[in-house]
């Protein structure tokens, strides 16, 4: 998500794991459907719809059934595996998700926080 420089100077590419959490991440924070215009009309997560929600724990189902879901249209993911969702602080809940991937045997750990307080 930050541009960084490569050993040439021009812009490194994300690649490996660091390219599908990125990917991932980018999915999660945009609002499902902001992209139709550009011809993508399901990417995106659902998550902007739990903001001003209380940070327990039927929050924090939808919150998982959310991202799971959004997790699950990447190509590259076979499943999500584990999923939990806690709060962390106030108005603040972190999701931590073990997702098995299409070409990779061991699984990938993605943890983020959501501010359920104002969006991404």
């Amino acid at each position: 998500l930050d541009l960084r420089p490569d050993d040439l100077g021009d812009l490194a590419v994300a690649q490996g794991n660091d390219n599908i959490i990125q990917a991932l991440i980018l999915r999660l924070s945009t609002r499902r459907g902001e992209l139709a215009p550009l011809g993508w009309p399901d990417y995106g997560s659902r998550i902007h719809e739990l903001l001003g929600e209380p940070n327990h724990a039927r929050t924090h189902q939808k919150l998982l059934a959310y991202t799971r879901a959004a997790v699950e249209q990447d190509p590259r993911v076979k499943e999500v595996t584990n999923a939990q969702a806690v709060a962390v602080e106030r108005g603040v809940a972190r999701v931590t998700l073990d997702i098995t991937l299409i070409d990779t045997p061991e699984p990938l750990n993605l943890v983020f926080a959501v501010n359920l307080e104002t969006t991404f």
